[in-house]
């Protein structure tokens, strides 16, 4: 009898070290995982835009006194469209979207088929113009559509850097211009891994190409 009872202690003893066993070697586990193992590349992403990036684009700003109504605390969203902004100093009277984009391909106020609705990204600032503060510096760039979010945030940085993720942003330029963007491929020495020298100016000067339509106030 004092066997079997002294039997079954061992064995659980034996059981519970085991478990105890397990239990640090799973915890060993999920310590040794990074917190970049866990997450979609999409969070990988924003916590990138928001850590790093954006922080170091307003200090950029900042320093070279650079305004960009994209930036300007008096856009405030609007009614007419779920990714549109308007101007609250009422230096312009019509809604835009905030970047180019395949997400805003369809003319929002185009005087006719042929015309783009330029992006608050490249109209140009007024004298009412106030920066957003850093905490806020993403408002106008934000949506409640996660897909929205994401293409503003990697349309911005590829406007800047000319690079996105390692990759050449080509599609900012086939949503604006698609003839230009096949003009552009085709040139010798093309390299997508490389950051694109002139995509601001490029499509800067198709906006401003385009047919001359009221923008401002009256």
């Amino acid at each position: 009898m004092i066997k079997s009872v002294r039997g079954h202690f061992v064995k659980q003893e034996f059981l519970s070290t085991q478990l105890v066993i397990t239990v640090r070697n799973i915890l060993r586990r999920i310590q040794s995982l990074k917190l970049s193992d866990m997450l979609s590349e999409d969070m990988k992403y924003r916590l990138y835009f928001f850590r790093s990036y954006l922080p170091e684009l307003y200090r950029r700003h900042i320093k070279k006194n650079y305004r960009n109504c994209l930036f300007c605390s008096r856009l405030v969203k609007t009614g007419c469209h779920k990714y549109c902004l308007k101007c609250s100093a009422g230096t312009y009277i019509k809604c835009c979207p905030p970047l180019p984009g395949f997400l805003y391909d369809v003319a929002i106020h185009a005087e006719d088929d042929y015309t783009l609705p330029v992006p608050w990204y490249y109209q140009k600032p007024c004298p009412y113009f106030k920066r957003l503060p850093l905490h806020l510096y993403w408002r106008n760039i934000y949506s409640v559509s996660p897909s929205i979010a994401m293409n503003n945030y990697e349309v911005l940085e590829g406007l800047e850097r000319g690079l996105v993720s390692g990759t050449r942003p080509c599609h900012i330029c086939a949503s604006v211009d698609y003839d230009f963007y096949k003009q552009c491929r085709s040139q010798p020495g093309f390299d997508s891994s490389t950051p694109c020298p002139g995509i601001r100016k490029s499509l800067k000067r198709i906006y401003e190409d385009q047919p001359e339509i009221t923008r401002h106030a009256v």
